[in-house]
């Protein structure tokens, strides 16, 4: 059911793949040693130099095993993975948080349309509206876990099955800052849904005034996340939309379930640095880029603050539904 992917220096798919196996394994681990073998298998011709080989196998596990850590050190507790004492397996170990099954939640949505790793179509797992909604709510209490602060899922469906116009007053009279439109706009559409907005989430001010930390998100589940941008849409947004903008400066944002995949044709720049200008490129195109392990990251700082009092997060709710489906497909990968 899993295939090795064809290129060994892609890091997060060789991570992926491992992640994924752990999962799969009636024990719950794969080792490193492994990972060589499927690779070797899947390649036309050995090397003929043996020593070249070897150093080849070496840096390969090197490579998996960093990307592996510095997964774990951004995720933090909550990654449901870890390399044994020996260095020699990944183990997979039941998510101990929400964080963590939300981790496995985006890993699998990864893998829904991608075809290097889940070949079959059939076996990859099925994502309706339902499971969009479900990483829309992760994307959600992440959103209020890095603003600490409320968090609101605008993207339609709403929680509530609110309209446009009553969503947008009900979250901006909470907020503080801005004043949509009264009535419609003569020639606004009449069954608008979101305008291109899904999250909305702010920092509470000491004082209550306008001028705070605004996060304005979209929330993408498939591999066409590259095409789009809130950026546009947060401007016709603010600028159709309201009587009076909010005077906090927003920023742009863009959730996904993926993992970095840096391109580095005849690079030598270190890894580090490879995910430095990586980032820094889809900054420019989509504000703050909340990716796998960032949303499970700041879902933990979410779930904390939920748990603390806070009452302005929505989508936490849909967690037993995010947990169910997590483990659902955790079975399928075991029986495949």
């Amino acid at each position: 059911m899993l295939a090795v992917p064809d290129d060994p220096n892609n890091r997060a798919m060789i991570a992926d793949w491992l992640e994924l196996m752990a999962v799969a394994s009636s024990d719950r681990r794969v080792s490193f040693e492994a990972l060589v073998s499927a690779i070797a298998r899947g390649e036309e011709a050995q090397e003929e130099d043996i020593a070249e080989e070897d150093a080849a196998e070496d840096r390969l596990i090197l490579d998996a095993q960093e990307e592996v850590s510095r997964r774990q050190g951004t995720v933090g507790d909550a990654y449901p993975f870890r390399i044994d004492e020996k260095g020699r397996n990944l183990v997979f170990e039941r998510p101990r948080s929400g964080a963590g099954a939300v981790y496995l939640f985006c890993l699998f949505l990864s893998h829904a349309f991608e075809r290097s790793i889940i070949i079959r179509k059939r076996d990859a797992p099925s994502v309706t509206n339902s499971v969009r909604d479900l990483f829309q709510a992760c994307a959600t209490v992440a959103a209020g876990g890095f603003v600490r602060g409320p968090a609101y899922s605008f993207g339609s469906p709403r929680p509530d099955h609110s309209s446009f116009l009553k969503a947008l007053k009900q979250v901006y009279r909470s907020f503080g800052d801005g004043t949509p439109n009264s009535v419609p706009r003569p020639a606004a559409p009449r069954n608008v849904k979101d305008d291109g907005v899904d999250v909305i989430a702010w920092r509470r001010s000491p004082d209550g005034l306008p001028g705070t930390q605004y996060l304005v998100a979209q929330v993408a589940s498939g591999a066409d996340w590259v095409n789009k941008s809130v950026a546009a849409d947060r401007k016709h947004f603010h600028k159709y939309w309201f009587e009076r903008t909010p005077g906090s400066v927003p920023t742009d944002a863009m959730f996904t379930p993926f993992e970095l995949e840096p391109e580095a044709p005849n690079s030598n720049a270190s890894y580090r640095e490879l995910l430095v200008d990586h980032m820094q490129d889809k900054c420019y195109r989509f504000g703050h880029l909340f990716y796998r392990d960032r949303i499970a990251f700041h879902f933990a700082e979410g779930s904390r603050l939920i748990e603390e009092g806070e009452t302005q997060i929505e989508g936490y709710k849909k967690l037993p539904k995010i947990v169910k489906w997590v483990d659902n497909y955790s079975k399928r990968l075991r029986k495949a």
